[in-house]
């Protein structure tokens, strides 16, 4: 094992994982998921925290798994008894089953990280956000991710902010190969799924570009 592979290992033993299972009372769901969303979005921003996933059972539609990595333990726990995780938690707490509720904390020993492969499209979207429209922009982003989930040829997408100017953001999406990309891009439920971004087009970077992995390590 090379240096490069044993750093990788000790950082990956350092996050610490939360997965909180949660029985969504029934009619619910969909408004669940909206709040779940509005609340990641702020618990993103927190400096300790390395990502967050939804997953939602496919043999019991009210019963989902809420997955957070942390940078430690330590920094968890801060965040744990902290006034903003009380208040997210008060948010969900009209749509949960506090029976059906529960916490299983764990540490990861091995991740495997992933690299694209080569053959595969990136496409990333350029978006300006006015002053005036805060939220606009994440908000349209979820509409429309919502509606792309499931669709063929699509690896996923994510929604980026410029370091450098909060009002700029870019959506990156991957693609399985370019006529996978191209069959999308072709379709006439292409325009009409993505009109909700449309008004933020930044046209001073050219709007969109369209890229495809010849290399990747």
């Amino acid at each position: 094992m090379n240096t490069t592979d044993r750093d990788h290992q000790a950082h990956s033993r350092q996050i610490h994982r939360v997965m909180v299972t949660m029985r969504i009372h029934p009619g619910m769901e969909r408004e669940f998921e909206k709040t779940w969303r509005d609340i990641a979005t702020t618990i993103a921003r927190h400096p300790a925290n390395r990502g967050q996933t939804l997953a939602k059972s496919p043999a019991d539609g009210g019963i989902y798994h809420i997955i957070s990595d942390w940078e430690n333990e330590e920094r968890f726990h801060q965040f744990e008894h902290s006034p903003e995780h009380a208040a997210n938690r008060m948010r969900l707490d009209p749509y949960r089953d506090p029976a059906g509720t529960s916490m299983t904390p764990m540490t990861i020993l091995e991740r495997l990280d992933h690299r694209p492969a080569p053959g595969r499209v990136r496409v990333a979207l350029y978006l300006n956000e006015p002053e005036s429209d805060k939220g606009s922009v994440e908000t349209a982003y979820h509409q429309i991710s919502t509606t792309l989930a499931g669709r063929p040829g699509l690896r996923g997408n994510e929604l980026l902010r410029s370091l450098r100017d909060p009002r700029r953001y870019a959506v990156l999406s991957e693609w399985d190969d370019v006529p996978a990309y191209r069959e999308w891009e072709r379709s006439p439920e292409h325009l009409p799924t993505t009109s909700p971004l449309a008004r933020y087009h930044d046209k001073s970077l050219g709007i969109f570009g369209s890229y495809e992995v010849v290399a990747a390590y």
